[in-house]
């Protein structure tokens, strides 16, 4: 074997081991550059263990609730004028209400994949074809046989961990306070002199532009609010005659209540709608390897597709719902959760396709 190809199978090989197992184990939300610290359960005790995947989840949650808190206090710094009549008294209130509610849906999805393309092709060189056209007027032609194999091994893994807190806005204008999580000194990597993963780009990007979106989404919905068509009223039954006579169509305590119950009812479904934020980081990054050998009889790897090649996507999302209620807030989350969900799974198809 000349130094050539030991080189070349030396390349492979690092190729192989350094990116090992993409597509053929569960992929890690963490970077292999970042840490875990399990802790010695004999000499650290009171060391919990942190791998690198459970602290960059905590960093986000932590992050996006901190940005989050501080976002909807500045916003309900203004107020609004509203009255419920045209000419009648009006009121001030805060831009958010504390009885509306905040539905946060965060995903971090992994794609690992991994695929082998082997190619050989077998020459056989032939003699010269010689064609005449007249005396003194001939043309040489090379000529060879060429046999191609080829084969593909691919495979994908993905892993998608996904959280769905909810807060009201009540609890969101909770003072900060010493203790608070939002304090540095108070993150549970820190206090345990630890510094924790931060590769995820929700960590990397210093602003995350919650506070611009909820005061422009508010401000909007407060001076353009929704007006939804009133729901129609169900009809009464009709009565039923008292069975065996000509009696009473329907017993006083039997009747339909009316009232300011049934206005109340009629109208519940009144008022803002929910409205949404979407924030996605998609980070690719992949590799290949493809030695080439060209022989007299047999050639390798002579193609467009390269001999082994590894790919690593990374997906993180997060939708930012705030509206009236938490029904309302989840059912304006809904559509874009299925909307990321399909365009991840379009995404993931595409991947292991190549």
């Amino acid at each position: 074997m000349n130094g050539t190809t030991t080189r070349h199978l030396l390349a492979l090989c690092l190729v192989a081991s350094v990116l090992s197992g993409c597509g053929l184990t569960v992929p890690e939300i963490k970077e292999v550059w970042d840490r875990d610290f399990p802790g010695d359960p004999d000499i650290k005790k009171d060391k919990p263990p942190f791998s690198g995947t459970a602290q960059i989840e905590f960093e986000i949650r932590k992050k996006i609730y901190c940005e989050l808190k501080d976002a909807v206090q500045y916003v309900n710094q203004f107020t609004y004028w509203s009255s419920d009549t045209p000419n009648g008294p009006r009121t001030i209130h805060r831009m958010i209400s504390d009885d509306w509610v905040v539905q946060l849906s965060l995903s971090l999805e992994v794609d690992e994949s991994s695929a082998l393309n082997p190619g050989v092709t077998y020459n056989e060189v032939l003699a010269n074809a010689i064609k005449t056209f007249g005396v003194g007027n001939t043309v040489t032609t090379a000529q060879t046989f060429n046999l191609g194999f080829g084969a593909t091994l691919s495979s994908t893994a993905t892993r998608t961990d996904k959280f769905d807190p909810v807060y009201t806005i009540k609890f969101l204008m909770r003072p900060f306070k010493s203790y608070d999580i939002c304090e540095p000194e108070n993150d549970i990597f820190y206090l345990n002199h630890l510094v924790p993963a931060n590769s995820s780009p929700f960590l990397i990007v210093s602003d995350l532009g919650i506070k611009e979106w909820l005061n422009g989404a508010m401000l909007v919905e407060r001076t353009l609010p929704s007006q939804p068509a009133e729901p129609k009223a169900k009809p009464k039954p009709k009565p039923k005659p008292a069975a065996g006579g000509n009696g009473p169509l329907m017993a006083a305590a039997d009747a339909a209540p009316t009232g300011a119950g049934d206005k109340k009812a009629a109208s519940g479904s009144l008022g803002p709608f929910a409205v949404s934020n979407e924030i996605k980081f998609v980070i690719v990054s992949s590799g290949n390897v493809n030695p080439t050998w060209k022989l007299v009889s047999l050639s390798a790897n002579t193609g467009s597709t390269p001999l082994f090649g590894v790919n690593r996507t990374r997906t993180h999302d997060l939708i930012i719902t705030v509206g009236p209620d938490q029904a309302s807030a989840q059912n304006a989350a809904l559509p874009l959760q299925i909307g990321n969900a399909v365009a991840n799974s379009v995404k993931a198809g595409t991947t292991s396709g190549n």
